[in-house]
Order: C-alpha cells, then sequence, then structure tokens
C-alpha cells in the first residue's frame, strides 16, 4: 500500500464516528467523479466508439466467427 494510502486510513481511524459519514459520501463522490472522467476519455476516442459500433452492428447482422473456427485457422 502507498504512503499516501496509509496516511489517508491513519487520518480516517481518527476521525470520529459522526463525520465518517461525510468522508464516506466524499469518497463516493471521488470514485463517481473518477469513473465519469474514465467514461468520458472512452467516448472522445473517436475511433474506439466507431468500433464498438461496427462490432455491435455486426452482432445485429449476425456476421460473427466462432472462436473455434479462428483458432483451427491460426
Amino acid at each position: 500500500m502507498s504512503s499516501l494510502r496509509v496516511k489517508a486510513h491513519e487520518i480516517i481511524d481518527n476521525i470520529s464516528e459522526k463525520k465518517i459519514v461525510e468522508v464516506v459520501d466524499f469518497l463516493e463522490y471521488l470514485k463517481i467523479k473518477e469513473e465519469v472522467e474514465a467514461t468520458n476519455e472512452i467516448l472522445s476516442d473517436k475511433k474506439l466508439v466507431d468500433s464498438i459500433q461496427k462490432g455491435l452492428a455486426q452482432i445485429e447482422n449476425e456476421e460473427l466467427v466462432e472462436l473455434a473456427d479462428v483458432i483451427e485457422n491460426v
């Protein structure tokens, strides 16, 4: 565990039960913020989004190849 994580745990261990609710709320906010940032980063990658859309269209049109067939032809 990094020294910053250890320090964070030490601080949390010394916070009153009443205030720990606020700490948990803030940590949950930071977690959601990080997830949203990661999602936005993915969605801003046009090449990746186009590739995903192409794959979804292939699934819809049943243009799939069985994994066993791919392995067999390698």
